[in-house]
C-alpha cells in the first residue's frame, strides 16, 4: 500500500511481533520479523503491546484448562513451558547403561550393595530419554498438525531469511504444557 492511496476515514490496521533490544528513557527500541529496528514510544507500548512474559497474578489450571487457554489465544505474545518429546536410546547405549549397573552392583562391598538396588528399583534403567521441559517466547496462530501439535514461533531464534519457511518455528503439544503466561497472568498446572 502506497500512502497516496490512503484517504480521511481510510481504515488501517496493524499486527506486529517485537524482540526488545533496549530500553531508552521515554523509547523502546525493538526489532521486528523482518530485522527492522523501530523506536516506540513507551505510552505506546504500555497501552498497546502485550509482553510475553510479565504477569500481574497466577493462576493454577488443569491440563485441559493450560491447552483451552493456550489454544484460544492466537496472535499473542506468550511463554510457554512444556515437556519434549521423549526420544528411544539406541540399543547400544541401552546395553551399555545396562551393564555398567550390573557391573556397579557386582563390584560393591556388601554394606553398599543394598543401596545401589533400591537406586535401581527407584531409578530403573529404560530404553528412553525422558523429554525436558523447554520454554520459549514468542506466538503461533492456531495451525495444529494431525498429530495435534501447534506450531509455535520462537521468537528468541533469529530468523533465516535465506529460508522459505520460518526456522524458528517449533512444535508444541499442548497436552504436556506445564505453565504459559498470556495476556499478564501466569497460569500453572495444578
Amino acid at each position: 500500500m502506497k500512502t497516496d492511496q490512503i484517504k480521511k476515514g481510510s481504515v488501517l490496521s496493524e499486527t506486529s511481533f517485537y524482540v526488545v533490544k533496549e530500553c531508552k528513557g521515554d523509547k523502546t527500541i525493538v526489532t521486528d520479523d523482518f530485522g527492522h529496528e523501530i523506536s516506540l514510544g513507551n505510552r505506546y507500548v504500555e497501552e498497546i503491546c502485550t509482553c510475553a512474559d510479565t504477569w500481574t497474578s497466577e493462576e493454577p489450571k488443569t491440563m485441559t484448562e493450560l491447552a483451552e487457554i493456550f489454544l484460544g489465544s492466537p496472535r499473542v505474545a506468550m511463554t510457554v513451558c512444556y515437556i519434549t518429546k521423549s526420544s528411544e536410546k539406541t540399543k547400544k547405549d541401552y546395553e551399555l547403561e545396562k551393564q555398567a549397573k550390573i557391573d556397579e552392583i557386582l563390584n560393591a562391598s556388601f554394606s553398599k550393595t543394598q543401596s545401589l538396588v533400591e537406586d535401581l528399583i527407584e531409578n530403573p534403567i529404560t530404553r528412553t530419554i525422558p523429554g525436558k521441559n523447554r520454554v520459549m517466547k514468542g506466538r503461533h496462530y492456531g495451525h495444529m498438525d494431525d498429530l495435534g501439535r501447534i506450531h509455535f514461533i520462537d521468537m528468541e531464534i533469529t530468523k533465516d531469511p535465506s529460508k522459505d519457511y520460518d526456522t524458528r518455528s517449533r512444535q508444541v503439544d499442548p497436552r504436556t504444557i506445564q505453565w504459559l503466561i498470556v495476556n499478564k497472568v501466569k497460569y500453572t498446572l495444578k
